[in-house]
């Protein structure tokens, strides 16, 4: 059966993240991560958590952030009681948006032509609401401009599930009214990418930049626009 939509990840995959450097800006606050993850909150014990790039898990508050199960408010209240004290909002905020550093204009530009060619656009992503603000503002350029690339994004925080979870999976398909063997799943995590071929997708693994100190030091090796048009011959 032919590939007619192709399903991106986000972080990774489309955007530049710099996930070390983000928890070194949340450690310069006073944040013992280790703590904070198993204090903070506990990951529903019927859930697997919600994966953040290959290896990295986002567990405790993390996880239930990333699902929409606690609020910004609630999320950054959570880690300032981690803070030396003194810490603000705000320096929480700043400090865990880091994480995003940008998205390259050909990646975006890859997206478009295959749109022209006929295919059907997803995101479906791990993500959050501060961090989902700040990649829509700075690093697509507008609401307009995702939803001039994107049929549909699909966002952990507002589906309240997460990738490596089956359920995520298949409420997509369910939303998009497609069969699993019709689509195409990129991702950067071996994980979500594992889960999502035992449902029957089609997958293919996005090498990531390398970063460091919040910057692209090394774009990948192969990078997904060069090789995707082969994938979907």
């Amino acid at each position: 059966m032919a590939i007619q939509n192709i399903i991106f990840d986000l972080g990774g995959v489309l955007l530049d993240i710099d996930l070390n450097y983000c928890m070194q800006q949340m450690v310069a606050l006073g944040v013992d991560m280790k703590k904070f993850e198993k204090e903070g909150m506990q990951t529903p014990s019927d859930k697997k958590a919600a994966v953040l790039g290959e290896g990295i898990v986002a567990n405790g508050a993390m996880h239930l952030y990333q699902t929409g199960d606690i609020t910004t408010e609630e999320f950054l209240e959570g880690v300032r009681r981690y803070c030396k004290e003194g810490t603000t909002r705000e320096e929480v905020l700043e400090a865990w948006n880091t994480v995003c550093i940008g998205i390259p204009q050909y990646r975006l530009d890859k997206i478009a032509a295959l749109r022209q060619k006929g295919y059907h656009i997803y995101m479906l992503s791990n993500t959050n609401e501060a961090h989902w603000l700040k990649i829509v503002s700075e690093c697509f350029g507008g609401q307009e401009v995702v939803d001039r690339l994107f049929d549909h994004v699909f966002l952990s925080q507002e589906m309240h599930m997460a990738k490596p979870n089956d359920d995520i999976y298949l409420e997509v398909l369910r939303k998009i009214s497609a069969k699993a063997e019709e689509c195409l799943f990129i991702d950067d995590s071996t994980a979500n990418l594992e889960a999502a071929a035992k449902l029957g997708f089609h997958t293919a693994h996005a090498e990531v930049s390398k970063t460091q100190n919040g910057k692209v030091v090394a774009p990948p090796s192969t990078d997904w626009t060069t090789t995707i048009d082969q994938l979907l011959q």
